[in-house]
């Protein structure tokens, strides 16, 4: 293999990387916010946690969906 064909058998792997991590980290910049509301709480499925759209608060209360 002459030298050429490894610079250019380099700058082919090269690319293809960059092209892979430019698109895993679009693909993460791109998660849609989460709205504020109310959702089941992944601890305890009888409550609900506030989501105030930057994060999760310490605001409960009784899950709706217990109710019969």
């Amino acid at each position: 293999m002459d030298t050429w064909q490894i610079v250019i058998a380099i700058a082919a792997i090269a690319l293809v990387i960059g092209v892979i991590a430019a698109l895993v980290q679009a693909k993460r910049a791109k998660r849609p916010p989460i709205p504020a509301d109310w959702y089941p709480d992944q601890r305890d499925p009888s409550l609900e946690r506030y989501h105030d759209g930057n994060g999760w608060t310490d605001q409960t209360r009784p899950n709706k969906e217990d109710d019969y």
